[in-house]
């Protein structure tokens, strides 16, 4: 029993506090939307708001539906043990009035006096005596029980009075989310019919975005692909000059880092042609899809891929507005948005800031676009998009949770972070990343 109120106490904080994110998450929903109402005209930026405060709102409501049965698993095991105990004292009580009853019964035939003086030795006389005590002794014992068990029965009784309050109070809140969620979603009707009235300039907005992102993209992927071809000539390289030195050639006297590695090799297959040896099995070539990393750089990579679910968001306060992938528009029909990242709403003058320790690959700028930060963790990338400033250069280490720019406030008063992360040159969905 003590250890299933232990975990139900454990589940019970666990939906607690995430019941907090959530409503937190609400709050910022509602300060950003009302950020973009300040807009003449309805926005996208408001359709993404509510239809996050609506997904929010509906795990809101779920989350409550399991405190609820919790609450109710609680009553019923509170009432379990209320009868238990009810019924231990009665017994115990039962059990008292019949030796009292015993005691009197026998006041006057039998006193204890006689009881022991009519005992046929001192062995006997003693083991009366100390039956006699041992039946007072029990019976304060039993007085003692029947108080303590009516106490821990008090206090169930006002613990199950407790939980049938927090219960009422519980499926109050749950209506209470009900009927915003339903406001909501009537209201997100509303704004969805009079954006579809500017479905062609939606439409071309959308465009022009997803180009953006295109080209964004394209030039993630040649600086990784320029980062992995560095890498592997380094690996090449370095494999080539341990071999020199093997066979006996002296960095610096019979090659320096001028010499190439073709002239490297002949100087090396000449060195061991003189020395009798035979030739060297050639070093598997590495992948072309993965780095040669170095030992520190694949500890790093490992403690990345072990923070999977648990990374921190790249903004201090934010919500998922625009998910990864293919996602058929919400207004423009037939329109589907392939995002290579995704974007999460915060406040204006937020900052960008490193989910994980790293280095610094470069600092993109698409022409017409803002910039962006691409991030280093082994092989693994982080992308910060959207950025009008930045606070960070090309090699420098950043820390977890280091700001790296502040992100863009468009003309509809959105400030959006575009977030992305790469494998290698794989393009991953970062949001499993982050935690919840």
């Amino acid at each position: 029993m003590a250890l299933t109120a232990l975990g139900q106490t454990d589940r019970k904080e666990k939906l607690n506090e995430r019941k907090a994110q959530l409503q937190d998450e609400i709050a910022l929903a509602n300060k950003i939307l009302n950020e973009t109402k300040k807009n003449e005209r309805l926005t996208m930026g408001q359709l993404q708001a509510l239809q996050q405060k609506i997904r929010v709102r509906e795990e809101l409501i779920r989350t409550i539906d399991k405190e609820i049965r919790l609450t109710d698993q609680a009553i019923s095991k509170l009432q379990t043990q209320i009868d238990t105990l009810e019924k231990s004292t009665q017994r115990l009580k039962d059990e008292y009035a019949e030796m009292i009853r015993h005691s009197y019964a026998q006041r006057n035939t039998r006193t204890s006096l006689l009881f022991v003086l009519s005992s046929s030795d001192f062995d006997q006389a003693m083991k009366r005596v100390t039956y006699l005590k041992q039946m007072a002794d029990h019976r304060e014992q039993q007085v003692e029980e029947i108080k303590r068990q009516q106490a821990e029965l008090k206090d169930k009784i006002a613990l199950l009075e407790s939980r049938k309050k927090e219960q009422q109070s519980l499926k109050g809140n749950k209506q209470q989310e009900r009927q915003n969620l339903e406001g909501e979603k009537t209201e997100q009707e509303q704004v969805v019919s009079e954006l579809k009235k500017r479905e062609t300039e939606i439409t071309k907005e959308i465009k022009a975005k997803q180009n953006e992102a295109n080209k964004l993209e394209k030039e993630i992927q040649r600086i990784i692909a320029e980062e992995m071809r560095k890498a592997r000539e380094k690996a090449e390289r370095d494999a080539l000059e341990n071999d020199a030195r093997d066979v006996g050639l002296i960095a610096g006297k019979d090659f320096t880092s001028r010499t190439d590695n073709k002239r490297l090799r002949v100087l090396i297959t000449e060195k061991r042609k003189t020395m009798n040896l035979t030739e060297a099995p050639a070093a598997a070539a590495a992948p072309s899809y993965s780095y040669n990393l170095t030992p520190e750089a694949r500890q790093l990579a490992a403690n990345f891929a072990a923070n999977k679910g648990t990374l921190p968001w790249p903004v201090e306060r934010g919500i998922v507005v625009g998910k990864f992938g293919k996602q058929p528009h919400p207004v423009a029909k037939g329109i589907v948005v392939n995002n290579p990242h995704i974007e999460i709403a915060t406040e204006r003058g937020s900052k960008a800031r490193a989910a994980f320790d790293g280095e610094v690959t470069s600092v993109i700028r698409i022409p017409g676009a803002n910039k962006a930060v691409l991030v280093r963790h082994g092989n693994y990338f982080t992308v910060y998009g959207n950025l009008v400033e930045v606070y960070v250069k090309a090699g420098d280490k950043v820390r977890l949770k280091q700001e790296l720019g502040t992100i863009y406030t468009d003309k509809d008063n959105r400030t959006v972070l575009e977030f992305g992360l790469w494998l290698d040159d794989q393009i991953q969905n970062p949001e499993p990343w982050l935690v919840r």
